[in-house]
C-alpha cells in the first residue's frame, strides 16, 4: 500500500540508481540502469498528486487502478533491458584518475600553445582581460545602482550641478564655539565597517558624471554585506574549517593565474646562471567540460536522469539534498565537475549527515589533488559511519601515494575489520608489510589467496618469499597454483624450476624450464640452470643453452654462465675457449677466486706456461688468502719450475691452514726428500705417524695419572684406553674423559663422557653413585662449552644439578651457559650458587659481569664489595670495580682502585691500558699505555694503543717508534702501518710523505679490502697533488665498503680540488645521508661557496652549528660568509662564537681583528693582531692586516715598520708596495714613496 499511495517514495527509489553504495555490507555494487522511458514515472507522479485529494476521486465514475496489475506492470517495465555498470571504488577512482589525466593534458597543450606566442602579445592579453574585469564590476555596479533607483520610483538621473564661487563669510561665534566643542571631544576610531560611501572631498571630481558610474576606491566594504547568504551561495564552509582561512583560501583562488605571467617574463629576463626553480604540480580548476570514459548509452541515460533530478530539484515537491547528491554523483561521472561540487556543497548544506555527499565531494578533491579536504570528508565519513569500508581504503591510498606506510596500513586494517573477505584490501596491505615486515605481508597475501585462490599476483608474492627463505615445497605449492589460473606465466615456471632444482627434481626442473623458455625466448636465466642440468648428462646442450643464455645478457647477472661454459668447455677439452670465459669472469668480477685457479690449472697441466699458471695462483691468494686449494696449485707450479724451497712454503702455508691434511705432509715430505733435506723429511714422515698411529699398548693406571701429571696427554690416553678396553668401568671411562679434557680433545671426551654414563645406568649404585654421575654431568657440561655448544652444556649441567641438588659449581657453570645464551634468568643460578656456598668468590664475579652488562654499575660494585671481602688478594675484583666505576663516570674513583689493582700485579697489562683510558677522559695523560706495552712485550694492542696516545699529544717521533714495535710484533698489523703512515703525514715534507706512502701500501698488500689504509693513501695522494689517484682510491674504498662515509668525504675533497663541484655535492651527500655530522655539513657549505651558491653554504653551517654548537669551523666559515656581505657585527660575532671553542685558529683571530677595525673597534683589533703575530710571526698578512689599522689610527710610522716586515717575508707583493708608498707619502717620505710606486707598477706588470 504504501508503494502504491505514496509516489513519492517511488520517485526517491526510482532515482536512487544513482547513489554510490558504498556500505559495508556489499561485496560488489552494480547499479542497473534502466532504459525504459519516464512515462510510467510520470504516470507514479500523477498518482501522488491526486493523493492529496482522495475524498473527491470516489464521487469520480473513472475506472480503478488495481494494484495487482499496476505492479506486475512495473517490475516487468523495470526488468525489460538494463545496462549493469561497476559502481565500486576502484571505478570511481580510475574515473578520477581519467579525467585529471585528461585534463593534464589538455593544460599540457595550452601551455605549449602560450609558449609560441610572443611575450608581448601575452601581457597586452593579461592587461586586457583585467581591464575587462574592472569594467565588468563597474558595470555590474551601475546595473545595480539603477535596478535600485527604479524600485525606488526615480525615473530620471540627477547629474552634479556645477557650484558657483562663493565669497567668504566670517563665521559666527556661536557656529565657532559649536566648533571648537566638538573638536575637543575624545577621538573616535573608525572601524571597517563605519567606512563612508562618499566623503565630502571627493565630490568636487564629479562633474558632469553620474554618481554611479563613478568607481571610487574609498569605500572599504559594500554597505550592506549579507555574509551567511555569500557562504551559502559558495557552497557552505567545510566542517573543522576556521571561516578565516576559508575566504582567504577562496579570494586567492585566482592569484597563481596573475602571477604565472609575471613567473613567465621573469625566467626570460633572468640570466642562464640562476637556477630554475622546481614547479610545483598545476593546480586543476573545476570545469564542465571533462572528457569521461563512459560509453554513449550510458552517457545518454546518465543525462536523461539530471533532466529529471534537475525537474524534481526545480519542483521542490521532495527533499531536494538527496536529488542534489545524486545530481553531482552524476555530474561528476559525465566530466562536469564544476555543477557536481555546486550540487555536492548544496546537498551537504542541506543535509551535513549526507554522507554519500561527501564520498563524491572527497573524489572531486582528489582529482584536485586537494589531499588535505579530501582526508576531511573521509574523515568526517568513518566519524558517522564506522564501518565505511570503502572510506578507510580511499584514505589508505591517499597515505599509500603520500608514503606514509604506518597510516596506510592503519586505513587498510580498519577496511579490513569492514570487509574481512575482500581479497583485495588484504594484498593491499601486504604491500604495506612488505616494507617493514616481510612476515606480516606474507600473511596478508595468504588472506588474499584464501578469499580469492586465482589472486596471481599474491601468489607470486608468497611463491617469491618461500623461495628466498629456503621453503622449496611451499615455494612449489604457490608457483603450481599460480600456474594453473595462468598457464603462461614464464617467470613462474622459471622460479619454480630453480625450486625443483634446489630438491634435486631435475626431470621437473627442466621441463619447466623448457615451458619458460618456449613462453619467453628471452629468459636468460632458464637457459642457463637448464644447461647446469644438461651439463653432465648432455654436454653440447648445455653448451648451446649456456651460449645462448650468454648472448641475451652477457652481464654481471649471467657471470655464473660464463663461468658453468668455462668449465663444460674444460671438460670438452678445449681449453682456449674455457680461458675466454674465465676470463670474461674476472672481467665483471675480479674477486672470484675460482677463474684465476681455473686458468693456472690450464696453464699449468695442459699449456705448460708455468709463469702464467703461477701469476694467476698468486692472484687468487691475493684475493682469498685463506683458500689451501691455491697454495697448493702454486706449490706444484714452483715445482715444475724446479724451485722446490718456494714449494714447501707453500705447502708448509697450506698444513697451516689445515692441520690435518695428511695428505700435504706427505707431498711436502716428498719435496724435503728432493731438496735433500732429510732430517725435515724424516721429522715429516713422524708426523705422519703420529697422526695416523694406532695405540694398542698396555699400562697401568698409575703411570696414566703420572703422565697426565707431566702433561704427556697421548701417553695418558693411550694407557687409559688399553685399562678400559681390559675394564670397561664407570670410574675407567670417567678418568679417560677428563684425560681428553686435559688435553683438549673435547669430542673424545664427550664421547667417554656418554660411554660411562650409559654404563653408570646398567650398572649396581654405589654410595656415592649420585655425586660421581653428577660429577661426570658436570665435565661433559664444560666440554660442550669448549666447543660452543652452549644448548647441550644447559642440558648437562641441568641434570647435574637434578641429580645432586647440593651442587654449587652446577649452579654456577649453568648461570654462565644461560649468560652465554643471553637468558636473564642467569642471575638466579648465581643467587642459587652463593646461597649454597657463601663464599663462592667466582660467583660474585658472575654477579657483577651480569649486572655490569645490564647497565646496574652500583649493583655491581655492591658484588665487588663482596669479593673483594672474601678474597682481599683479588687483582680481578678490583680491577672489575675500577672499569665499573669507569663506567659510571667517576674516574679519579676508577683510577684509585685500578692503581691498587696494579701493586698487586705489577705485570698486568691490562690494567694498565684501563687506568690510561682513566686518565684520558680526565685530561691527565700518564704513560701507563707504555707501560703496558713494556710488561706485555708481546701485545700488540697496547703497542697501538700507547702510539695512539703519542699522536694525540703530538709527539709523533715516539708514536712512530711504538708503531714500529707493533710490527715488530706482528709483521701483518694493518693499523699499525695506517697508524704509522699517519704518523710520517704529520711532518708535512716530501720525503715523510713517501715513506707513509709505503706504509699504507703495505697495508694493503696485505689486505687489499682494508678500508682505512685505502682512504689514508688517498689523502697522501692528494697531499703529493696526484689527485686522479686519490681519487681511484677513495672509489675502490666505497665500492669495498659502499656505507663508508670517510671514502665518500675524501673524494668529495678531491674532487672539489679537480673543479667538478657537482661530483662532489653528491659525495657529500651521500655522506651526509649515510652519517649526518657537523664536519660533514661544513664541508658541504664549503662546496657550495666554491659553486658560488653562499646562501646554501650559509644554511649548511647553520645547521652544522644547530647539530654541534662547539664546532669552530662551522662559526669561522659562516663568518667569513657575513664578511664578505660587508656584515660586519655578525662576523665579528661568529670569529669570537669560533675562537671560544678552538682558541688556537690564528685566521679566526686575523678576520675577527680586520672586522674590529672597520667597525673602528680599534682596541680590541690591537690585541687580536698582538695575538696572531705571536703566534705566526712569519705571517706576511697579519702585519699587512695591522698596518692598515695603523693607518686607520694615524700612526703611520708603524703602519711603516709592519709593511716593510710584510715585504721581507713577501717581498713581491705590489699591494704592499702600494700601501707603503701610500704610508711614506703621508710620512713625508717622497721619494721612498715613489720607488715603492714604481715598484708596485713592476710587479704588476710582470703578474700580467
Amino acid at each position: 500500500m504504501k508503494k502504491t499511495l505514496f509516489p513519492k517514495y517511488e520517485g526517491v527509489q526510482a532515482s536512487r540508481i544513482l547513489i554510490e553504495k558504498i556500505s559495508s555490507e556489499s561485496k560488489e555494487s552494480i547499479v542497473t540502469l534502466n532504459h525504459h522511458s519516464r512515462g510510467n514515472l510520470g504516470f507514479l507522479l500523477r498518482k501522488s498528486l491526486s493523493f492529496e485529494n482522495i475524498p473527491k476521486c470516489f464521487n469520480m465514475q473513472s475506472p480503478k487502478l488495481k494494484r495487482v496489475k499496476s505492479a506486475v506492470e512495473f517490475r516487468m517495465e523495470r526488468t525489460t533491458s538494463s545496462l549493469e555498470i561497476k559502481d565500486d571504488v576502484k571505478s570511481n577512482v580510475k574515473e578520477v584518475m581519467f579525467q585529471k589525466a585528461k585534463e593534464l593534458e589538455r593544460r599540457q597543450k595550452t601551455e605549449q600553445n602560450e609558449t609560441e606566442e610572443p611575450i608581448y602579445v601575452k601581457k597586452n592579453m593579461g592587461t586586457s582581460l583585467d581591464t575587462m574585469q574592472d569594467n565588468h564590476d563597474v558595470r555590474t555596479l551601475s546595473l545595480s545602482l539603477i535596478e535600485a533607483s527604479r524600485k525606488a520610483g526615480i525615473s530620471y538621473i540627477l547629474y552634479p550641478r556645477k557650484k558657483k564661487k562663493k565669497s567668504k563669510k566670517r563665521l559666527k561665534s556661536s557656529k565657532l564655539s559649536t566648533m571648537l566643542d566638538e573638536l575637543s571631544k575624545p577621538p573616535k576610531l573608525l572601524k571597517r565597517s563605519m567606512s563612508h560611501g562618499i566623503l565630502p572631498g571627493q565630490k568636487k571630481c564629479l562633474l558632469k558624471i553620474p554618481l554611479y558610474e563613478r568607481h571610487f576606491q574609498c569605500p572599504s566594504l559594500p554597505s550592506l554585506l549579507n555574509f551567511d547568504k555569500f557562504v551559502q551561495s559558495k557552497g557552505g564552509i567545510p566542517e573543522n574549517r576556521d571561516p578565516r582561512t576559508w575566504v582567504i583560501d577562496l579570494f586567492s583562488k585566482h592569484k597563481p593565474q596573475k602571477t604565472t605571467s609575471r613567473e613567465k617574463m621573469v625566467k626570460i629576463l633572468v640570466p642562464k646562471d640562476v637556477p630554475k626553480e622546481v614547479k610545483e604540480p598545476p593546480k586543476l580548476e573545476l570545469s564542465d567540460s571533462l572528457k569521461s570514459d563512459l560509453p554513449p548509452e550510458v552517457i545518454k541515460h546518465y543525462e536523461s536522469e539530471v533532466e529529471i533530478l534537475t525537474e524534481e530539484i526545480n519542483n521542490k515537491k521532495i527533499y531536494p539534498a538527496f536529488s542534489y547528491c545524486r545530481r553531482g554523483a552524476i555530474y561528476r561521472k559525465l566530466g562536469k565537475l564544476r555543477s557536481a561540487m555546486n550540487d555536492l556543497q548544496e546537498a551537504i548544506l542541506l543535509e551535513p549527515l549526507l554522507l554519500n555527499a561527501y564520498w563524491h565531494r572527497h573524489l572531486i578533491y582528489l582529482f584536485q589533488d586537494k589531499i588535505n579536504e579530501a582526508l576531511e570528508d573521509l574523515n568526517y565519513i568513518n566519524k558517522y559511519n564506522k564501518n565505511n569500508a570503502e572510506a578507510y581504503w580511499s584514505k589508505a591510498e591517499i597515505f599509500r601515494k603520500k608514503k606514509d606506510i604506518t597510516l596506510a596500513t592503519l586505513n587498510y586494517t580498519q577496511a579490513i575489520k569492514c570487509k574481512p573477505m575482500d581479497a583485495d584490501m588484504y594484498f593491499r596491505r601486504g604491500e604495506m608489510y612488505e616494507l617493514t615486515n616481510k612476515v606480516l605481508a606474507i600473511d596478508d597475501f595468504s588472506k588474499c589467496i584464501f578469499y580469492d585462490p586465482k589472486r596471481i599476483d599474491a601468489l607470486m608474492k608468497r611463491g617469491m618469499f618461500h623461495y628466498e627463505n629456503g621453503n622449496w615445497n611451499a615455494a612449489i605449492q604457490d608457483f603450481t597454483a599460480l600456474l594453473k589460473v595462468n598457464p603462461q606465466n614464464s617467470e613462474a615456471r622459471t622460479y619454480r624450476g630453480r625450486a625443483y632444482f634446489e630438491r634435486r627434481l631435475h626431470k621437473e626442473a627442466t621441463q619447466d624450464f623448457s615451458v619458460a623458455i618456449h613462453l619467453d625466448p628471452n629468459n636468460w636465466l632458464a637457459l642457463y640452470y637448464r644447461g647446469c642440468l644438461f651439463r653432465k648428462t648432455n654436454p653440447m646442450r648445455a653448451l648451446q643453452d649456456y651460449s645462448v643464455s650468454a648472448l641475451i645478457n652477457d652481464g654481471y647477472e649471467n657471470l655464473g654462465c660464463f663461468l658453468h661454459r668455462g668449465l663444460l668447455y674444460a671438460d670438452l677439452k678445449l681449453w682456449l675457449l674455457a680461458v675466454c670465459d674465465f676470463e670474461t669472469v674476472i672481467s665483471l668480477e675480479r674477486t672470484v677466486t675460482l677463474a684465476y685457479i681455473n686458468i693456472g690449472l690450464i696453464c699449468l697441466l695442459h699449456l705448460a706456461d708455468y709463469i702464467e699458471a703461477a701469476w694467476h695462483f698468486s692472484e687468487a691468494i691475493r684475493l682469498d688468502p685463506s683458500c689451501i686449494q691455491s697454495y697448493i696449485c702454486r706449490a706444484e707450479t714452483y715445482y715444475k719450475m724446479h724451485k722446490l724451497k718456494k714449494a714447501v712454503r707453500e705447502l708448509s702455508c697450506a698444513i697451516h691452514l689445515q692441520p690435518d691434511g695428511i695428505q700435504l705432509y706427505i707431498i711436502r715430505g716428498q719435496y724435503l726428500l728432493m731438496m735433500k733435506c732429510y732430517d725435515l723429511a724424516k721429522f715429516t714422515v713422524y708426523q705422519v705417524a703420529e697422526m695416523n698411529k694406532d695405540l694398542t699398548e698396555l699400562s697401568p693406571v698409575q703411570q696414566a695419572l703420572i703422565y697426565s701429571f707431566c702433561e704427556n696427554h697421548s701417553k695418558a690416553i693411550q694407557v687409559l684406553e688399553a685399562v678400559t678396553f681390559n675394564k670397561p668401568e664407570f670410574t675407567m671411562y670417567s678418568l679417560l674423559a677428563k684425560a681428553h679434557m686435559k688435553a683438549k680433545r673435547n669430542k673424545e671426551a664427550v664421547r667417554m663422557f656418554k660411554k660411562a654414563l650409559d654404563v653408570f645406568s646398567h650398572s649396581n649404585k654405589g654410595p656415592n653413585a649420585i655425586e660421581a654421575s653428577a660429577d661426570c654431568l658436570y665435565n661433559l657440561g664444560l666440554c660442550y662449552m669448549d666447543e660452543g655448544n652452549l644448548q647441550m652444556a644447559f642440558d648437562s649441567f641441568t641434570k647435574a644439578v637434578n641429580a645432586n641438588p647440593e651442587f654449587a659449581e652446577g649452579f654456577y657453570q649453568r648461570g654462565l651457559c644461560k649468560a652465554k645464551l643471553h637468558k636473564d634468568s642467569s642471575i638466579l643460578d648465581f643467587n642459587h650458587a652463593i646461597t649454597l656456598n657463601p663464599k663462592y668468590y667466582e660467583a660474585y664475579l658472575s654477579r657483577v659481569a651480569f649486572y655490569g652488562m645490564k647497565g646496574r654499575y652500583s649493583k655491581a660494585i655492591l658484588n665487588c664489595n663482596e669479593a673483594i671481602k672474601i678474597y682481599p688478594q683479588s687483582v680481578r675484583a678490583y680491577f672489575y670495580r675500577g672499569v665499573l666505576k669507569y663506567c659510571n663516570k667517576a674516574y679519579k674513583l676508577a683510577i684509585t682502585d685500578l692503581t691498587t689493582a696494579i701493586k698487586m700485579d705489577e705485570n698486568s697489562y691490562i690494567v694498565f691500558y684501563n687506568r690510561a683510558l682513566c686518565y684520558t677522559k680526565i685530561k691527565e695523560l700518564q704513560m701507563d699505555f707504555k707501560q703496558a706495552a713494556l710488561i706485555s712485550k708481546t701485545n700488540v694492542n697496547l703497542c697501538q694503543a700507547t702510539a695512539m696516545c703519542h699522536h694525540r699529544n703530538q709527539e709523533f717521533e715516539e708514536a712512530i717508534d711504538f708503531f714500529t714495535w707493533a710490527l715488530d710484533i706482528n709483521p701483518c698489523f694493518l693499523d699499525a702501518y695506517t697508524g704509522r703512515g699517519n704518523s710520517y703525514m704529520e711532518y708535512g715534507h716530501d720525503k715523510a710523505t713517501k715513506l707513509a706512502q709505503k706504509d699504507f701500501l703495505r697495508a694493503l698488500h696485505f689486505n687489499p679490502t682494508y678500508t682505512k689504509a685505502r682512504i689514508s693513501l688517498g689523502y697522501n695522494l692528494q697531499a703529493q697533488g696526484k689527485f686522479q689517484k686519490s681519487w681511484n682510491h677513495f672509489t675502490i674504498a666505497i665500492e669495498v665498503d659502499p656505507k663508508n662515509y670517510l671514502a665518500y668525504e675524501g673524494r668529495a675533497i678531491v674532487c672539489l680540488q679537480m673543479g667538478d663541484y657537482f661530483a662532489a655535492i653528491q659525495d657529500i651527500n651521500t655522506a651526509i645521508k649515510i652519517n649526518t655530522t657537523a664536519e660533514f655539513l661544513t664541508n658541504r657549505g664549503v662546496i657550495h661557496e666554491f659553486m658560488g651558491q653562499q646562501q646554501n653554504a650559509m644554511r649548511d653551517y647553520q645547521a652544522a652549528i644547530s647539530l654541534n654548537p662547539t664546532y669552530s669551523l662551522a662559526y669561522y666559515n659562516a663568518g667569513n660568509i657575513y664578511f664578505h656581505h660587508r656584515q660586519f657585527p655578525q662576523a665579528s660575532d661568529y670569529f669570537s662564537k669560533a675562537l671560544k671553542f678552538d682558541p688556537e685558529n690564528e685566521c679566526a683571530t686575523m678576520n675577527r681583528a680586520i672586522a674590529n677595525t672597520i667597525l673602528k673597534k680599534y682596541e680590541e683589533a690591537r690585541e687580536d693582531f698582538a695575538s696572531v703575530v705571536e703566534s705566526c710571526p712569519f705571517w706576511a698578512a697579519v702585519y699587512f692586516n695591522r698596518a692598515q689599522l695603523y693607518c686607520c689610527l694615524k700612526q703611520y710610522e708603524l703602519a711603516e715598520e709592519d709593511l716593510s716586515k710584510a715585504l721581507s717575508l713577501k717581498p713581491n707583493d705590489a699591494l704592499v708596495y702600494s700601501l707603503r708608498a701610500e704610508v711614506r707619502g703621508k710620512i713625508g717620505a717622497i721619494e721612498e714613496a715613489m720607488a715603492d710606486y714604481n715598484q708596485a707598477l713592476d710587479l704588476q706588470e710582470y703578474a700580467q
